[in-house]
């Protein structure tokens, strides 16, 4: 029987509460609707780490933080660890990467093609420019440089994405058609810049209103919330500025929608060339966004807007359509399942589960809950781990700060019933000790390889790759 194919779309900092078949009733996400009601949308799917570099890392290898010793975006990920990619090229699967992998050090990991994309480790497309005077990212004021695109939109990362995405899969069919293969394409959005093209900003101006924070809140939250906030270059802007956050919010929804757009367009090409049947498509993010929740924005943090994402998998003849499923479940739990699914042995170094059986037949996991860990972007030092399960949400901190959140009473995660719940606090503070080892956390750290520099400092985000092999900016 012919091996599946694999196409992962992925976005970055996609909030689980922005999309429509997550319940949003305002942002449009047509297609990725239309994907969910040909497969399953998971309600409870969590990154095991708030960051890109980390989030991705434990996504391609299956493996936590812990683990990867990937905690921040200036970690180094060892060149010769087991990744899926891997896995699949050396099963004999044609493996290729278009977009964002935010790698730094290896730029491969055992993807064989990799024709457009950030391939000098720096992720983010800047609009209108990357300058030394917009600060430590080179891309201006997080929230204050949002609102409609200023480049032209076929130059922008999105449009390249679909435009080569396609362009690979026609070429596949022409040549390799009998070969499985696996295509990810790596969308650069919603993450800041916020900056859709003008028409998807439109859409959202006047339209939106920003998510009502209790007074004072961020005053009586724990420290490492704090910390996180003074260190993810948009806690200027809180408690003031609320038409320069509300423009942003503006600017995200249109971003949403226009990335909705993109897989749309890669999908209906996948259709078109024969490919639907025979495809496992999957659509997720490497993590969210707090979106103005809470009074904050960015990530890192525990809270569902930042750590859950939206997970879709369209797998015709084995997934029955427009299922939505409750299932606690992890990034991580990718690569024991597309491994499963094509008929290869899941590695030992795998840390996640399989969900095939969930997926075919609504089997439970054997597992109670999911960790997720994290650590304050450039302020390491920092750092706590979560566990979620059934309806409660408990995360640990390396200062001994804890906090216990019952999502079914509290899904908005604005009460901390840890004192009020000592006993179930203790179990899972024991639980959560016990996977995360928070003192050996300090040599976790001192042993992962860190960049010299921020990866800001070139002034071009993507790459394309010549056939004869040369790498050319792609601008700008």
């Amino acid at each position: 029987m012919k091996k599946p194919n694999i196409l992962f779309i992925l976005s970055d900092q996609h909030s689980p509460h922005v999309i429509g078949c997550g319940g949003n009733g305002i942002v449009s996400t047509p297609n990725l609707d239309r994907l969910a009601s040909e497969g399953i949308y998971f309600d409870n799917m969590y990154c095991q780490n708030p960051l890109c570099v980390p989030s991705r890392a434990s996504l391609i290898t299956g493996q936590y933080s812990r683990s990867t010793g990937i905690y921040d975006n200036m970690h180094i990920m060892e060149a010769n660890i087991t990744t899926l990619p891997r896995i699949l090229s050396a099963a004999g699967y044609s493996t290729c990467l278009i977009g964002k992998s935010h790698f730094n050090g290896e730029q491969f990991h055992g993807y064989q093609q990799r024709p457009y994309g950030d391939l000098y480790g720096q992720g983010h497309q800047p609009d209108p420019c990357r300058e030394p005077r917009f600060g430590i990212n080179g891309l201006g004021d997080v929230l204050g440089n949002s609102g409609p695109s200023e480049i032209p939109i076929e130059l922008t990362q999105t449009e390249i994405c679909v435009s080569e995405a396609c362009k690979w899969l026609q070429i596949h069919k022409s040549a390799h058609a009998d070969q499985p293969f696996l295509l990810s394409v790596h969308f650069d959005k919603p993450h800041f810049p916020i900056k859709p093209p003008k028409k998807y900003f439109d859409k959202y101006h006047g339209r939106l209103e920003l998510p009502t924070v209790p007074e004072n809140y961020i005053e009586g939250t724990v420290p490492f919330i704090k910390e996180a906030i003074a260190h993810n270059e948009t806690g200027h802007h809180y408690g003031t500025d609320y038409d320069i956050q509300l423009r942003a919010l503006e600017a995200y929804y249109g971003c949403v929608d226009w990335v909705d757009d993109a897989v749309g367009r890669i999908v209906d090409t996948l259709d078109y060339l024969g490919y639907r049947d025979n495809t496992i498509v999957i659509y997720s993010s490497d993590h969210g966004e707090m979106g103005g929740e809470h009074g904050t924005w960015q990530k890192t943090l525990f809270f569902d807007a930042a750590a859950r994402v939206p997970m879709i998998i369209r797998w015709p003849g084995a997934v029955e359509g427009g299922i939505r499923t409750g299932e606690i479940t992890g990034l991580i739990d990718m690569f024991p399942t597309i491994c499963e699914a094509v008929g290869l042995d899941i590695p030992d170094t795998c840390e996640g589960v399989s969900l095939a059986g969930h997926l075919k037949g609504n089997k439970p996991l054997e597992r109670e809950g999911i960790f997720s860990e994290s650590a304050v972007l450039r302020a390491t030092e920092h750092a706590g781990c979560m566990y979620r399960t059934g309806q409660w949400k408990y995360c640990y901190y390396i200062d001994g700060n804890e906090e216990l959140y019952n999502l079914s009473d509290d899904p908005e995660e604005l009460v901390n019933a840890a004192a009020k719940n000592p006993g179930l606090t203790a179990e899972f503070r024991k639980k959560t000790i016990e996977f995360w080892k928070p003192d050996e956390y300090p040599a976790r750290l001192a042993h992962t390889p860190i960049m010299s520099r921020e990866k800001h400092f070139y002034p071009y985000s993507n790459q394309f790759i010549t056939g004869d092999g040369k790498i050319l900016d792609a601008r700008p």
